[in-house]
């Protein structure tokens, strides 16, 4: 009597055992024999292909796959899989040729085209991973909450053209989903289209006062001149509502605080401001401990080996404190057709975290596959470039591992007063949880130590050429100021004519200054507060 066929999870358990007694080699010929000998169908292939690939077989996954896939051709799935388990085991060109065979003959497989997406914009191919969601978005079956995942993606390659006509045909197909119009809004921001981010995000609030980021978008569309402007009366509404959500309800007192502080109540401002942040403090996980602790270890530390320099490749990193003119400073370079503005990535804290847990730092070849993703995220896929900028201020933290990566980048260094450093840091709501320190002055000012003292070291240890550029010598006289920044890259061509204001994505809250003319009245802000905030004077100088 012939047994009947063992499920995936039993096959799975066998080949476990047979590789834990004979090898893995031994232990896949035997169940690539098994499975023919027990005549298993396309769907139970495929099911132990996936069991193996989750359980760490990705070896084994791919030989079983790719015989299975020779065998039963029509299984889309059997071949999805068999691209999810290459791309897996890192050979991303076959992972890539099978995942797009899979599209080419079911061009709304959700599945594959992420697969293939988020492999390519590993890679740095951040346009061909756009391309990749946009043709899915016109042939599969969407929902709303799909919809925002398509959208949320091509934000983060920065493909805003195509999560722009995605979300605009997102918000006609399900007009009372606020979620959409949030994120219709924060595009139009990014963009510069101010009147339409405003009306979006109205839009979104009139539907879900919960949407805590809709509230800081809407106060930045524009510069507030009237007491009585209804988003101003908006805001008030939502800073009185006690049954607002916590977090919503504290954007609402950020968005107060800074249309206040444009009528000049910075009395009033203070007051509301005061409350927003201690309820962010409260829900922030930041701690003055941590960071001292952190600094200690980077003044610790040794120097790191260089590599070799990569000709092809010059990255520019702007640092220095957030709020110092980082994003004025990437407008204006960006302005010239040989730099591309990469915005704030992340990438360099995330390997130098990664290779510190790996205690890799001092590993050549660890290195070189940090500075080969970090190149690949900045040079990306569109037209190649002289210089390619990474705006994240607080890159200052790994200067050394910077340096180490790339010993022909470029720095440009961002200085401002203290003082009004501190005020706009305070007057801000962030999002990431790094700048859980700018809720409360006493925690501002021991970044700021900590900041000079790494900022000392770097200066005085590192052959990086580094150019400090201060805000309010640049405002001053920003012709003379944006040619001794040419000057120190070296950018071969003139700023583009066309470029009276900084061009492309901003996605900070400097998103309304950075797009108006040079201008110099926030040199000493913090004085219009001193009356009403003394921490500003007792605890920063000048």
């Amino acid at each position: 009597m012939t047994s009947p066929p063992a499920d995936a999870s039993s096959l799975l358990a066998e080949f476990s055992a047979d590789a834990q007694r004979q090898g893995i080699d031994a232990a896949t010929a035997a169940l690539l024999v098994r499975m023919d000998t027990q005549n298993l169908d396309a769907a139970a292939r495929t099911q132990l292909g996936e069991l193996l690939l989750n359980s760490g077989f990705a070896t084994t996954a791919i030989a079983l796959l790719d015989r299975a896939a020779a065998r039963f051709p029509q299984s889309i799935e059997l071949r999805y899989w068999l691209g999810n388990a290459l791309r897996t085991s890192g050979h991303d060109g076959a992972a890539e040729e099978e995942l797009r065979g899979v599209l080419r003959e079911h061009p709304g497989h959700r599945d594959a085209a992420y697969s293939l997406a988020h492999m390519l914009r590993e890679q740095g191919c951040t346009e061909a991973a756009a391309e990749v969601v946009a043709a899915l978005w016109k042939n599969a079956q969407f929902d709303a909450d799909s919809a925002l995942a398509a959208i949320n993606f091509l934000l983060e390659c920065s493909a805003y053209p195509q999560a722009w006509a995605i979300a605009h045909e997102a918000q006609r197909r399900w007009p009372q989903d606020a979620r959409i119009a949030v994120r219709v809004g924060e595009i139009a921001l990014a963009l510069g289209n101010f009147d339409e981010a405003a009306g979006a995000l109205r839009n979104a609030l009139d539907r879900d006062p919960a949407q805590s980021v809709a509230w800081l978008r809407l106060a930045y569309c524009r510069r507030y001149v009237d007491r009585d402007d209804a988003d101003i009366s908006r805001f008030r509404r939502g800073w009185a509502d006690a049954t607002l959500q916590p977090a919503a309800r504290t954007c609402t007192g950020f968005a107060l605080g800074k249309a206040l502080d444009d009528l000049g109540g910075y009395a009033e401002a203070v007051d509301v401001l005061r409350e927003a942040n201690a309820a962010a403090r409260a829900a922030s996980a930041w701690r003055t401990p941590d960071w001292q602790g952190f600094v200690a270890t980077r003044l610790a530390a040794g120097p790191l080996p260089a590599l070799p320099a990569d000709a092809d490749f010059v990255p520019v990193f702007i640092i220095g404190l957030p709020r110092t003119g980082t994003t004025m400073i990437a407008g204006t370079l960006a302005r010239h057709a040989g730099v591309r503005d990469r915005g704030e990535l992340n990438w360099v804290g995330a390997l130098y975290a990664h290779l510190h847990a790996q205690g890799a730092l001092h590993d050549p070849r660890a290195l070189a596959s940090a500075a080969a993703m970090i190149r690949a995220q900045m040079r990306r896929d569109d037209a190649p470039a002289q210089f390619y900028i990474d705006k994240n201020p607080l890159n200052f933290r790994y200067l050394d591992f910077i340096a180490s990566l790339f010993p022909n980048a470029r720095i440009i260094h961002c200085r401002r007063a203290a003082r009004d450093t501190a005020l706009s840091l305070w007057m801000q709501h962030f999002a990431h949880e790094d700048l859980g320190f700018a809720y409360d002055f006493s925690s501002i000012t021991e970044v700021g130590k900590g900041y000079l003292q790494l900022m000392a070291r770097w200066q005085a240890e590192l052959a990086i050429p580094i150019l400090d550029l201060d805000y309010e010598v640049f405002v001053a006289r920003p012709q003379e100021q944006q040619q001794r920044l040419a000057t120190f890259l070296g950018v071969a061509d003139s700023p583009r004519a066309d470029s009276a204001a900084p061009a492309g994505i901003v996605t900070t809250a400097s998103v309304w200054q950075v797009r108006q003319p040079v201008y110099t009245h926030a040199v000493e802000r913090w004085r219009h507060y001193a009356p009403y905030l003394p921490e500003l004077a007792a605890l920063f100088a000048g």
